[in-house]
């Protein structure tokens, strides 16, 4: 009996990650930051964008992907979208904004 590899079958995983974005302005901006470098489409339903980014075969795609869709949302006061991964829906939250980060690198430490 041959065994079969799960990932090649499963019609639910894929190199595909799904954004819901809440408007134009927002897929235009992920358009404008992820294009470069993650191949993909984009398409309006009602009141709702999708953005889709093909992960590829870089060993860490997936999490430079999302690192880089949470600096969008930062930039674009968004606190947070969903995306689908293999047919699973989770939660994106925003990066912390540049700003903050750095105001709080400059604060001594409460020792």
């Amino acid at each position: 009996m041959e065994v079969l590899d799960p990932q090649l079958h499963d019609p639910q995983l894929s190199d595909v990650v799904l954004f819901e974005l809440p408007s134009f302005e927002a897929a235009q901006a992920f358009r404008v930051r992820l294009r470069p470098r993650w191949p993909g489409w984009s398409h309006d339903e009602d009141q709702l964008w999708l953005f889709a980014a093909e992960i590829g075969d870089e060993t860490d795609g997936l999490a430079l992907l999302l690192r880089e869709a949470q600096e969008v949302l930062a930039d674009l006061d968004l606190l947070a979208i969903v995306f689908v991964l293999d047919g699973r829906s989770y939660v994106l939250a925003a990066a912390e904004p540049a700003y903050e980060r750095t105001a709080k690198q400059a604060l001594p430490d409460a020792a």
